[in-house]
């Protein structure tokens, strides 16, 4: 394929053969198209396209030259054909061919639908494809479309169909042209056909795209403006009436406005210049698309979207950051200026820019004002060598392993195509990388370090370099750099990738003298995923990238199109805003750990300069109620922001937890750091009814002296004392406070979370605080859990799983029983139950519904044993229980449903 590709390249940069004769009359059909394009050509190659008989395709030109030799066959076949009984033919033999059609007149006012059908046998090193070349007044080709390349033997026709082309304004004319390309080799054999080959044209429609259209200040009038062009009035004597219809949509897909304008040449609704602006109401902070649908004579002929984001607005980058950008693929459509406004709002302050393709085309210039531009907004551009010079690049085979090639051989292969980019480049960018975020080659090189020390030194004949860098496998090994230079090498994180391996790496990276950069790769677009799920996966992967130790952390590749954040025309995609949310939240940050939550949410916590940040989630939905500070800020990660109020009573602030993580700002440094210092210096006591010493162990966070009194709240029976601890700490000190413990008979075994509560006097704080700890009641070798689920004609079905983890092993004997009040008890025994593993005992609850009291007891005695195992479930468990069991049979079988 690649080399097929090389091929087109070939063709793309031959001149259009082309004559003053009249052009090409119209062979259009007298039917629209089943698109509802115009037709305006329609090549069949039948008998009223070769008039004189001589089986070349009438006012047709095949190319002739040293490349396109005579001897090679090609004309019209009576035996093949798409449509109808005719088509054209060129037989390889070891040349290129290639046709021509007259100009066909056109303009800039329409977008064309442009087929065509090709056949080919035999064929293993060339391929066909069909050109549509849009030239100017003076008939010089400023715009061209290829169609996909087709090779091999085919049974059927290969029906090729082109993205409707919306050409350059000063397009004139379009020449059709039909070729049998080479890669490497030529074919000697085989044969290539083409037949029905179609030019349409439809109204363009186009939506406004600029900075200022697709990133809106928060709390103001948004505009949509829209226009369409090339509105014919008629064809073959069918009159035309247009309709233009706009909707605007969240996230989800929900129409939250819509309105149909009539499109004629004296609508009032048109401006001079054929924009139609739509007013909609202030939106909420958050992503939206804007669906435009051109309808003609009511059928849908043309459909546009773009995408804008209502978002605060920051109109400039933060001053330093570990966020960046990754800018490859294609290049975009995106002028510089709006680059620049994008990038200073994106939370980003590091971006990969692909310059060496780009310093030998005609936007050099570009590039050096995109590089300039960031670097006067406290981002620091990374310059990818990536796609060298043709002229290079052609010195080694079609199918190389990477970048690592070219730079491995002799420094005089590469030596002068790389000066140059130094030379235009250099002053702006200090980091470069050797090849972009997907070239691994570098991989296992037995003298990789030895060779990034010889490379930074030729560079380094014309440019400074700061840092040098390559992609990495994460899991591969690292040689050791004994240079004094930091540079550094990229590991991706994506979906597949376990995050202990990624720390692994990481720590690897660092332990050889690198620095570790990573790559967050968000997860694939698809139908099961929801605009929530995606957004989930990306901001826990962020979170994820964070606290492993990175020291730079990318987005992959922005503009692709599967993974990236935001479109060709510079509109946001759906991940823009969680990802803009994270990075603006964590930047600058030290991940310092996470605190226990009364609903067990899973958070983690980051400290910045003024301020700690909280992240949490929690995959079973919940509230959680806690005092972090008087002036928390919760963000959702599509951009909205609330200040979060406490009780007044207490001070606490509730918060509804979900599966996509909600970010908290503001939170108090000083209390984050207090609950994280909190624990127990035994934290765990035996089933047993004797009473148990143990201390708490508290750290003083505050820059100052500390004074207050601690009271240890449990709702589980247990008798602590003393109830209320004095409490007096000097600053940054340590102190442990002693107290004992003594438990009732029927106490749960297991984890049990116990709530501390500390009134600090002085510290700065307007509330009393709760700090949680989970205190292990037993052994912790042998562990109960509860299933609970319904069963056929009212019934609840409860399962009492038991596993044995003893070491040394022991073979356990258990007496298990379930209490329900107002029920007789019902007893099960469990003998033999051996180290590692896990049985179950089942019970069936007749009318569960009809009873007044729906608490439960489970309760397990081993038998000449000391372990007891207790869990007692009030109303509420119970029915969160089944809830959870439910939830799981319908995760199980719609799997597309396990994120919501």
């Amino acid at each position: 394929m690649i080399a097929i590709l090389s091929g087109i390249l070939f063709v793309l940069m031959m001149p259009v053969a082309v004559s003053s004769a009249e052009t090409a009359s119209s062979g259009a059909s007298s039917h629209l198209t089943p698109e509802g394009a115009v037709p305006i050509r329609y090549f069949s190659f039948e008998g009223d396209e070769d008039r004189d008989y001589d089986r070349q395709p009438d006012d047709w030109v095949r190319r002739r030259g040293q490349d396109f030799r005579n001897y090679v066959i090609s004309e019209i076949d009576f035996e093949q054909a798409h449509q109808g009984q005719r088509s054209l033919r060129i037989d390889a033999n070891g040349s290129n061919a290639a046709y021509y059609s007259q100009p066909l007149p056109i303009d800039s006012q329409h977008s064309y639908l442009i087929k065509a059908a090709i056949l080919t046998r035999g064929l293993n090193y060339n391929a066909a494809v069909v050109s549509f070349s849009f030239l100017n007044h003076r008939k010089q080709r400023i715009q061209r479309v290829v169609t996909s390349p087709v090779s091999g033997s085919h049974s059927d026709w290969q029906v090729m169909e082109l993205k409707p082309v919306n050409p350059h304004p000063d397009i004139r004319f379009v020449v059709v042209g039909c070729h049998i390309i080479p890669s490497e080799y030529s074919d000697f054999e085989g044969s290539a056909w083409f037949d029905s080959i179609m030019i349409g044209k439809l109204p363009q429609l186009n939506l406004a795209s600029n900075f200022e259209t697709h990133f809106r200040q928060a709390k103001s009038e948004i505009a949509i403006e829209s226009y369409a062009t090339g509105l014919d009035h008629s064809y073959n004597g069918e009159n035309f009436d247009y309709k233009l219809r706009l909707q605007a949509e969240d996230v989800n897909g929900n129409i939250l406005e819509q309105t149909v304008h009539q499109l004629t040449p004296t609508s009032d609704e048109m401006t001079d210049d054929g924009r139609t602006q739509w007013m909609l109401p202030v939106f909420p902070v958050g992503y939206y698309r804007v669906n435009a649908t051109l309808l003609r004579n009511d059928e849908e002929i043309v459909r546009r979207s773009t995408s804008f984001a209502v978002l605060n607005l920051h109109g400039k980058s933060s001053n330093k950051g570990e966020f960046g950008w990754n800018l490859s693929g294609p290049e975009s459509n995106i002028r510089p200026e709006d680059m620049l406004a994008i990038t200073q709002e994106a939370g980003i302050n590091w971006v990969k820019i692909p310059v060496w393709e780009r310093a030998y085309s005609s936007g050099s210039s570009e590039t050096g004002q995109l590089l300039t531009g960031v670097r006067n907004q406290s981002i620091v551009p990374v310059g990818m060598l990536v796609q060298p010079p043709e002229k290079i690049r052609g010195k080694f085979t079609e199918h190389w392993t990477g970048i690592s090639e070219l730079f491995t051989s002799p420094p005089i292969v590469w030596r002068e195509a790389a000066n140059q980019v130094m030379a235009l480049y250099s002053p702006t960018v200090t980091r470069w990388q050797l090849g972009d975020d997907r070239d691994s080659s570098f991989v296992g090189l037995p003298q990789f370090a030895d060779n990034m020390e010889t490379i930074r030194e030729e560079l380094q004949r014309i440019g400074q370099i700061r840092q040098l860098g390559a992609r990495w496998n994460v899991g591969a090994d690292v040689q050791k750099n004994s240079t004094i230079q930091k540079n550094f090498l990229t590991l991706e994180f994506n979906e597949e990738t376990p995050f202990d391996e990624l720390c692994a790496s990481i720590q690897l990276v660092h332990d050889r003298g690198f620095e570790a950069w990573v790559i967050v790769k968000a997860s694939k677009r698809s139908e099961e995923m929801t605009p929530h799920a995606r957004a989930n996966s990306l901001v826990r992967r962020m979170i994820d990238a964070k606290r492993s130790g990175a020291d730079l952390i990318f987005a992959h590749d922005v503009f692709d199109e599967e993974y990236g954040l935001l479109n060709m025309d510079g509109s946001p995609a759906d991940l823009f805003l969680p990802w803009r949310t994270v990075s603006l939240a964590l930047q600058g940050s030290e991940y310092a750990g996470s605190i226990q939550l009364p609903n067990k949410s899973t958070n983690h916590v980051f400290l910045r300069e003024q301020d700690a940040v909280i992240v949490i989630w929690n995959d079973q939905p919940t509230e959680e109620e806690i005092y972090l500070g008087d002036d928390v800020v919760l963000h959702e990660v599509w951009g909205e922001r609330t200040r979060l109020m406490g009780s007044s009573e207490n001070g606490r602030q509730k918060i509804k937890v979900t599966q996509v993580p909600t970010i908290l700002t503001g939170c108090s440094t000083e209390l984050a750091r207090w609950r994280m210092g909190v624990s127990f210096e035994k934290g765990r006591i035996a089933n047993s009814a004797s009473e148990h010493e143990d201390s708490l162990i508290v750290t003083n966070t505050f820059p100052w002296n500390i004074q207050g009194t601690v009271k240890i709240h449990s709702d589980l029976g247990w008798e602590i004392s003393p109830q209320q601890l004095e409490l007096a700490a000097p600053k940054a000190e340590q102190v442990a406070i002693p107290l004992s413990i003594r438990l009732p008979s029927q106490a749960t075994v297991g984890e049990q979370t116990i709530a501390m509560e500390f009134d600090l006097g002085g510290s700065g704080l307007s509330f009393p605080f709760l700090v949680y700890r989970d205190y292990l009641v037993g052994s912790g070798d042998v562990h109960m859990e509860v299933h609970l689920s319904k069963g056929p004609n009212g019934t609840l079905i409860v399962e009492q799983h038991i596993t044995n983890e003893t070491n040394p092993p022991e073979s356990l004997d258990f007496r298990c029983n379930l209490l329900i009040r107002g029920r007789r008890r019902n007893t099960r025994n469990m003998t033999g139950l051996l180290s590692g593993q896990t049985r179950k005992t089942v019970y069936v609850i007749p009318e569960f519904e009809t009873l007044v009291s729906k608490d439960l007891w489970l309760r397990a005695e081993q038998k000449n044993g000391v372990r007891t195992l207790n869990e007692m479930l009030t109303e509420d468990q119970v029915q969160m229980l089944i809830d959870r069991s439910e939830a799981n049979e319908e995760e199980a079988r719609f799997p597309g449903l396990s994120v919501r």
